[in-house]
């Protein structure tokens, strides 16, 4: 009984084994194959887009071509940035679904794919149209996951390691796809969509500032490209901090966001501007005006360009009919480019732009500014070190008191005139005190203890006299 037990368990251990893994088996492989052939827009029309709205909860741009033209409907018909519209549109032909998921709506908020307007937790909606505006394709781009995010939904259904996103199509009720990519670019902020091409003033020749309230203007210059700046009418003292202007050189700044050319000088302190005019050794000049702070750190600017381009180029002297067709043809080469670049720049004057604070500090810096601080004026120069130590000051006595008795002493010759204490007479190194020899105030002499031949000389006498016998520890 109990040896057919055992048998009894030992089979039903093993069908159940065999049945969970032909289970497992069955169940990896057509999630496998999800992930490998499931392309849902693989047969999307992208050639027909012709406009894409992207709406949140917050923002929404509407991108749309005009004359052959991506341009940005919320920033009055300015350029979009075309690389990444048809980064974004390819990447939806592309789309590869990781796992396609069967999610009730009660269960929308988990994934952040309700609709824009509809509630809580709402994704981010893409809807792509026709020139006749017939639509395309809808869809809501949700919650993504990897990268430390993780639901209750991702962990329920396996979902697989590294980054992508939850996708919804609503024209596929209830159904949810998991895409390797993160679709960062689908963005509804109008200015992320603007081309950020913008004026490349490259080997500035000179740049002046006109007075402002601010303070005085000013004009510096040079020569060639690798002169150094000159300042323009320096007045006596006034010296250029070449640190300060070094940056002027080059003048390519970046734009955060565009406003129509006749919004109003209130909004945009363009009423009273700085004016810079900027040209270049290629012949481009700038006029600028600067206005007033504009968010996100910037500054409104207003500006005109204008080009001096030569037509010709002058020929060089000897110069061979092979060298001169190819330099010919360099100079019609660089001549395109440049006129190319005029017309595209000369575009941007319809627009008053919010530029980054940090590109137009030196515009912005008064004459004052420019200037190296003036040096502290010197004063007298300090006698010269002689290398002899000075004759220390004799203290001038209180009172007048009796001359102390002084005991005999050895004899010592008497000092001779010339030898004499006098304030003029400076002592030579042989003969000069020591630190250890300067008299105490108690020795100090009075004016009755002036020194005789009788009296010993007192030690201001000692120390003061040339002769070698009356050097002091003799």
């Amino acid at each position: 009984m109990k040896r057919q037990q055992l048998y009894f368990l030992l089979g039903a251990a093993l069908v159940l084994a065999i049945a969970g893994g032909i289970f497992e088996l069955v169940r990896s492989a057509g999630w496998k194959g999800e992930a490998r052939d499931l392309e849902p827009f693989a047969k999307l029309p992208v050639n027909s887009v012709e406009k894409l709205v992207i709406k949140s909860s917050k923002d929404k741009v509407t991108l749309q071509k005009a004359s052959d033209i991506w341009t940005v409907a919320e920033r009055s018909g300015y350029p979009a940035d075309f690389n990444k519209i048809r980064e974004l549109v390819t990447s939806l032909w592309e789309f590869k679904v990781v796992r396609q998921l069967e999610v009730g709506a009660s269960q929308f908020g988990r994934l952040n794919i309700v609709a824009p307007g509809q509630g809580d937790h709402s994704g981010v909606e893409l809807d792509l149209s026709d020139a006749s505006g017939k639509s395309i394709k809808s869809l809501i781009f949700g919650k993504t996951f990897g990268g430390g995010e993780s639901s209750g939904e991702e962990e329920e259904e396996e979902a697989p390691s590294g980054s992508g996103r939850f996708v919804y199509d609503p024209s596929q009720k209830d159904k949810v796809y998991l895409s390797k990519e993160n679709f960062y670019t689908v963005d509804a902020s109008p200015k992320n969509w603007l081309d950020k091409q913008f004026i490349i003033a490259e080997g500035v020749k000179e740049v002046a500032r006109a007075s402002s309230p601010d303070g005085d203007g000013w004009n510096v210059s040079k020569k060639d490209q690798k002169a150094a700046w000159k300042l323009a009418d320096a007045k006596p003292g006034e010296t250029l901090n070449t640190s300060v202007v070094a940056s002027l050189g080059a003048f390519s700044p970046n734009f955060v966001d565009v406003k129509p050319a006749d919004t109003p000088d209130s909004e945009t302190g363009l009423s009273k501007p700085v004016i810079v005019n900027v040209e270049t050794f290629d012949g481009f000049k700038y006029a600028l005006e600067i206005g007033g702070e504009a968010p996100d750190q910037s500054r409104f600017l207003r500006l005109k360009v204008s080009a001096d381009l030569p037509s010709k180029r002058t020929a060089e002297p000897n110069e061979s009919p092979d060298d001169k067709k190819k330099k010919d043809d360099e100079f019609n080469k660089q001549q395109e480019t440049l006129e190319t670049r005029l017309a595209t720049e000369q575009k941007l004057q319809n627009w008053i732009f919010e530029v980054e604070s940090y590109s137009l500090e030196t515009f912005l810096k008064p004459r004052k500014d420019l200037l190296k601080e003036a040096s502290a004026t010197p004063g007298p120069r300090p006698a010269a070190n002689t290398g002899a130590l000075p004759k220390p000051l004799v203290p001038l006595p209180l009172a007048a008191t009796p001359t102390p008795a002084i005991s005999p002493a050895p004899a010592v010759p008497s000092p001779s005139p010339e030898s004499s204490v006098t304030p003029e007479t400076t002592p030579s190194p042989e003969s000069s005190a020591t630190p250890e020899m300067t008299p105490s105030p108690e020795k100090a002499p009075t004016p009755e203890a002036t020194s005789s031949p009788e009296t010993t000389p007192s030690p201001e006498a000692a120390e003061s006299s040339p002769s070698p016998s009356a050097t002091p520890g003799t």
